[in-house]
């Protein structure tokens, strides 16, 4: 055995030479532990299988069994399902349940009605929502569309309560707002009332 520092975490240890990818040509230089981490990283933080040895100036490519000889079973069991994940997601007829119970499926035929195998939940093909009952999938996207438009309108129109931030929308008579809050203020230049006259241009 050999008194190896590892180049991210500096500890030295006793430890018999290991590769950390079977195209590694140098002699390990990072931990075990580290090699761990940088692996639970990739997978959690950046949502990817696609790893390299963290040894500097490397840069090999870790595969299936190079993470499987190195990393922890914890570990390695969100590696193995984090490349399950993102396989099945490549193809054209799989959808994720959209009751968000965790699974999902490749669906069959032209009827855009899947029914989720693992919760019974029934989601759209289409649209990637919840089934929208009684609407077909054009009906469905127009009013989703018209929806999202009103409520862009409808923004643009009103103003925040300075007191709570409710959405407040003046109809008619006097700028004088009364919140639900109880907050009274100018919906023109959203001042407290009554001491705001030497700010107010409309007063």
């Amino acid at each position: 055995m050999e008194l190896y520092e590892c180049a991210v975490c500096y500890e030295k240890e006793d430890r018999d030479f290991r590769k950390i990818t079977s195209k590694c040509k140098h002699k390990a230089v990072v931990c075990v532990e580290c090699v761990n981490k940088c692996i639970e990283k990739m997978c959690i933080e950046k949502h990817t299988v696609q790893i390299t040895c963290p040894t500097i100036g490397c840069g090999k490519s870790m595969e299936r069994d190079d993470v499987k000889n190195i990393a922890t079973k914890e570990i390695f069991k969100r590696y193995d399902y984090l490349s399950f994940k993102l396989a099945i997601q490549k193809i054209p007829e799989f959808r994720w349940c959209q009751a968000s119970c965790g699974s999902g499926q490749v669906h069959k035929g032209d009827d855009p009605i899947f029914i989720c195998e693992a919760c019974d939940a029934i989601s759209c093909y289409n649209c990637k929502v919840i089934w929208h009952e009684n609407l077909t999938c054009e009906k469905y996207e127009e009013k989703k569309n018209n929806q999202d438009f009103a409520t862009e309108a409808y923004l643009s129109a009103t103003k925040k309560c300075p007191g709570c931030g409710m959405y407040i929308e003046k109809i008619d008579k006097c700028d004088h707002m009364t919140c639900i809050c109880s907050y009274q203020f100018c919906i023109i230049c959203l001042h407290r009332h009554p001491n705001h006259k030497l700010t107010c241009i409309h007063y």
